[in-house]
């Protein structure tokens, strides 16, 4: 959510600057989907074996098509996070390869944030579509389930995102960005509360 709002905020603006929002939502989106992950695959049968997932694919299965998603999903948002923090990561010994790379990767840095919305947009609903395929509890077996989850993922991002510019990047309330998601809150949590 919080990587989806605010390359949307960016994408509506014209933007390719680095941003305190951008820097912050990029933490946020790789750290909550390593995260997820992990306690995904030690949620599983057998653990060990959480790489067939990766090699068998069923297209008709929910579970394939979100792996799919996350394949490109996490080394795209790693991408975002490199590049965002580009000009920390050159200075740090061993990591003088960062700086070229992340001047090549600049070429192509509006496909990649497109790329990497929509991804981050699709993996909101297909957590919703994966819970909401568990025919044995009728209360979470509705198809308004993904549209609650894109809602409060982006609710959720958003102030997260906020929180994290404001205390770690030096973002300011009267900041353009911040300002636009502060108001944007007010439709999503509507949104949230109708799908609710």
């Amino acid at each position: 959510g919080a990587i989806a709002v605010t390359l949307m905020l960016n994408f509506f603006k014209q933007n390719t600057d680095v941003t305190p929002l951008l820097k912050s939502a990029g933490i946020i989106g790789l750290g909550t989907i390593l995260l997820g992950m992990l306690c995904l695959v030690l949620d599983l049968t057998n653990p060990l074996f959480f790489w067939r997932i990766l090699v068998f694919y069923n297209p008709s299965s929910v579970m394939s098509i979100g792996v799919m998603l996350l394949l490109f999903y996490i080394p795209l948002t790693a991408v975002l996070v490199l590049m965002s923090f580009a000009d920390t990561f050159s200075k740090w010994p061993l990591l003088g390869w960062v700086a070229p790379l992340c001047a090549f990767l600049e070429k192509f840095r509006t496909i990649i944030n497109a790329v990497l919305m929509v991804l981050a947009i699709a993996i909101c609903a297909y957590t919703g579509f994966l819970i909401s395929a568990l025919i044995r509890f009728p209360l979470i077996n509705t198809a308004v389930l993904p549209a609650l989850f894109v809602a409060s993922g982006i609710s959720a991002g958003m102030a997260a995102a906020k929180i994290l510019a404001a205390a770690c990047f030096g973002a300011k309330e009267s900041d353009p960005d911040m300002h636009a998601l502060h108001k944007a809150e007010w439709p999503v949590m509507a949104a949230e509360a109708f799908c609710l």
